[in-house]
């Protein structure tokens, strides 16, 4: 928010990311007051319980709603201010790069949707 701001550009805008804002030690209540109209695109992931947040990494990512990530909070918020724009699934886990890629995507796929869908059932 305060790189927006301090650009002082009228086309400014974030890229929220689910696992930075848990990492980052953010309230996620804070995407409340983010206009939706801002939020071009949205990294969306999941995190493990363990390990902690002062340990935990880019590798222990996992598929929207394998975690425990306030997702469904999450999504309406944003979808509250007017966001409607992408979903950007990013992970970095290396077991995931173990499987077949074409599984991988098709498996993300479904499961953000699940999430998406879940967050407004």
């Amino acid at each position: 928010m305060f790189a927006v701001i301090e650009a002082g550009h009228k086309d400014a805008c974030i890229l929220p990311d689910v696992y930075h804002i848990y990492k980052g030690g953010s309230d996620f209540a804070g995407m409340a007051a983010i206009a939706g109209s801002k939020i071009h695109c949205f990294h969306v992931n999941d995190y493990p319980a363990d390990p902690p947040r002062d340990t935990i990494s880019d590798k222990d990512r996992v598929y929207p709603g394998d975690g425990v990530a306030p997702l469904n909070d999450i999504f309406q918020m944003v979808a509250a201010n007017g966001f409607d724009g992408a979903l950007s699934l990013e992970l970095f886990n290396p077991s995931y790069w173990e499987q077949d890629p074409e599984q991988v995507v098709k498996t993300g796929l479904a499961k953000t949707k699940e999430a998406v869908a879940k967050a407004f059932s």
